[in-house]
């Protein structure tokens, strides 16, 4: 994998675009912590004001139990960064936070679409939030801050616990839609 990883690293360093670097800049900031705990603090009050409450939940449970396991496996593994990055980050290499968020926050919103939208740009949001998680994962390669086994381990990990949020919010679904007295929406 060492092999793999050094030959995506050199690829994107020897194929640089001054104005691609801002953009990637832009995409990687949308997955860095501050910007995923905003926007999951700001999508649980909507989805509290909107009645969506069996959503609140899951959502915290794939952003924080993902945000969690990353910050578990850096410290276990500790993998230095790679030489020559655009900019220099403060924790270890493995696995990527920003893939993994892009995961648990985006890969959230993109089954909440998925699942239960009925509007008109259902599609193109689909197309764009997916187009997004791809290119959080591409930014970090193309900034040179991560390997490309990173960016993989972090969506697999991300990927892990947006299915248990999905399963959790289907469970909640179901219980508390069976009971009766509390009425959840999804």
């Amino acid at each position: 994998m060492n092999f793999i990883d050094q030959t995506v690293l050199n690829f994107f360093a020897n194929n640089m675009v001054d104005w691609l670097i801002f953009v990637m800049l832009v995409i990687t900031y949308l997955g860095n912590f501050v910007m995923v705990g905003v926007l999951t603090f700001l999508s649980a009050i909507s989805f509290y004001i909107h009645k969506h409450t069996a959503r609140i939940l899951p959502l915290f449970v794939s952003v924080g139990g993902s945000s969690i396991t990353v910050y578990i496996l850096k410290n276990i593994f500790d993998r230095a960064r790679p030489i020559g990055g655009l900019y220099s980050e403060l924790t270890s290499s493995f696995p990527s936070y920003h893939a993994t968020a892009a995961i648990a926050l985006y890969g959230f919103f993109l089954y909440t679409i998925w699942k239960y939208d009925k509007h008109y740009l259902k599609k193109p949001l689909i197309i764009f939030l997916l187009i997004l998680i791809v290119s959080i994962g591409a930014s970090r390669l193309y900034l040179g801050v991560h390997y490309l086994s990173d960016v993989l381990v972090g969506y697999v990990v991300g990927l892990i616990w947006l299915l248990l949020s999905i399963k959790l919010h289907k469970y909640i679904l179901r219980f508390f839609g069976s009971i009766g007295s509390h009425k959840f929406k999804s």
